[in-house]
């Protein structure tokens, strides 16, 4: 992956995905919930990506569902351990406000089927234009039945990026999740932000690394899956869980 100097010369851009030359493959994947009905594609033209879909509630829990997009795990990502953000140069052709992004397959040991480091983040709609998150606004720490945070980095540190995730990010995914609507949104690049001055908040021993086989989706997966998404919905715990060990 290239790197450039951005106009304030302390700041290097590290490229870790751009669409006018995609190094990573990328596919969709819909709510798979028992009757889910969440659709998505995606596709790549003139340089920039299209993540088309619509989220729609999950009929017998009455909650909406998810769409995302993702990079493979085997593509070549760049090491990033000493940025402090990630920028995304995107576009939302439709308003919608449940865009998350997150990276890397961590996983904090009793949170279920929450892999990976996630953030919120809100698109521009008048061109591409770039979006900073920084590493401090993602957390392993988030419910997966909502894809909101239950615990934030800056709340509790142990939950906050580690260095070895930021080594190799491992995965990639853009999704729209938690808020019933319609996904249109343009994707330029994803590029990571290091400045030379800049204290950097890594957790050096965060969540432990993922411990589902590679067939943690499979029927038995899925089926249980349902079960803690609908408990979880039907009485309303979402943020009331005690903080684990790590």
């Amino acid at each position: 992956m290239s790197s450039n100097q951005s106009e304030n010369t302390s700041e290097e851009i590290i490229s870790i995905e751009s669409f006018a030359d995609p190094k990573l493959s990328w596919k969709t994947m819909n709510d798979p919930v028992m009757g889910g009905r969440s659709t998505s594609s995606f596709s790549i033209q003139d340089g920039i990506g299209r993540f088309i879909g619509e989220v729609v509630n999950v009929p017998f829990l009455k909650s909406p569902g998810f769409i995302t997009v993702r990079s493979a795990k085997d593509g070549d990502y760049p090491d990033v351990s000493s940025c402090h953000s990630l920028r995304l140069n995107v576009q939302a052709m439709k308003p919608y406000t449940g865009y998350r992004i997150s990276f890397g397959d961590k996983h904090v040991p009793g949170n279920r089927f929450a892999y990976g480091f996630k953030a919120d983040f809100q698109p521009p709609y008048d061109e591409i234009g770039p979006v900073d998150i920084p590493f401090t606004d993602f957390t392993v720490r988030w419910d997966d039945a909502t894809g909101d945070a239950v615990v934030t980095c800056q709340e509790n540190p142990k939950y906050c990026p580690d260095a070895k995730s930021l080594r190799n990010m491992k995965t990639i995914s853009i999704w729209g999740e938690g808020v019933a609507g319609n996904v249109d949104l343009k994707i330029e690049s994803i590029e990571a932000l290091c400045g030379e001055n800049v204290v950097i908040a890594h957790n050096s021993n965060s969540a432990k690394d993922m411990l589902f086989p590679k067939g943690v989706f499979s029927i038995v997966g899925l089926a249980a899956f349902v079960f803690i998404f609908a408990w979880k919905r039907l009485n309303g715990r979402r943020n009331q869980e005690p903080y684990e060990t790590i």
